[in-house]
C-alpha cells in the first residue's frame, strides 16, 4: 500500500505547512512595513506659465475688449496707460496697466 506524502496525518507535512505559514506571514509583515514607492519628477517644477511683465498692444486689447486701433489712437493723443517702445514694438508694463485701471476705477458716492 502506497503512503500519501501529502496527508495531514504526516507530521512532516504539518511542519512544512507551519513553515510556509510563518514565511508568508513574515513576507506580509515586511511588505506592510516597507515604504511605498513614489516616483519622483526628474524635472524641476516650473509654473505652467510664467507671469508676464510686458503685454503687447494685442494682448492689452484682448484684456480690455477693445480694438488695437483704439490703443493706437490713445497713444497719438497722449491718453491711455504709459507704454514702452522698444525696437519699434509697443509694449505695456503690467504694473502701468494696473495703475491705469486703478486710476479709472469709478467709485460711486451716494
Amino acid at each position: 500500500m502506497a503512503t500519501n506524502n501529502y496527508s495531514t496525518s504526516n507530521p512532516r507535512v504539518k511542519n512544512m505547512g507551519d513553515v510556509l505559514d510563518a514565511l508568508s506571514n513574515g513576507i506580509a509583515k515586511t511588505a506592510a512595513n516597507e515604504p511605498k514607492f513614489e516616483p519622483k519628477l526628474l524635472v524641476p517644477e516650473v509654473p505652467a506659465e510664467p507671469a508676464r511683465q510686458l503685454l503687447t498692444e494685442i494682448m492689452l486689447a484682448d484684456r480690455w475688449v477693445c480694438s488695437v486701433a483704439r490703443l493706437q489712437r490713445w497713444r497719438t493723443v497722449g491718453e491711455g496707460p504709459q507704454y514702452l517702445k522698444i525696437v519699434g514694438k509697443v509694449l505695456y508694463r503690467f504694473k502701468d496697466i494696473e495703475a491705469y485701471e486703478e486710476a479709472c476705477l469709478v467709485r460711486k458716492v451716494f
